[in-house]
């Protein structure tokens, strides 16, 4: 066949040299010599960036799945209801009444369980 352009330059030898981003193929490697590629430049696709929603009130919770703080949420709960029970059960944890009816009081309620064990 016939080559145009850069190759049929070369073929014709009105060329020494050409210089191109070339696709080295098997029929244009029969007809001239080419060196070695010295820069691979590989295809790119680009697209636009997804827009993302903007942040809500609970953005903070997605890292993690509704699962895992539910699973946080009863463990928190466990804890103190353990906590609360706990101090009810211990006779170390009562103690006299500021009043003056002899009572004994004891100061983990359970308001103040779910305080403890959130700090």
């Amino acid at each position: 066949g016939t080559w145009n352009g850069m190759i049929g330059e070369l073929l014709r030898g009105e060329a020494d040299v050409a210089l191109a981003p070339l696709t080295i193929n098997s029929a244009r490697q029969q007809v001239v010599d080419f060196t070695k590629p010295y820069m691979t430049l590989g295809i790119a696709i680009m697209m636009r960036e997804p827009t993302k929603p903007s942040p809500g009130y609970f953005s903070f919770l997605d890292p993690l799945k509704n699962e895992i703080w539910m699973c946080c949420l009863l463990a928190y709960m466990s804890v103190s209801v353990v906590l609360f029970l706990v101090s009810r059960f211990s006779s170390n944890e009562w103690a006299d009444s500021p009043s003056e009816d002899g009572e004994k009081e004891n100061q983990f309620g359970i308001i103040n369980c779910l305080w403890f064990s959130l700090g």
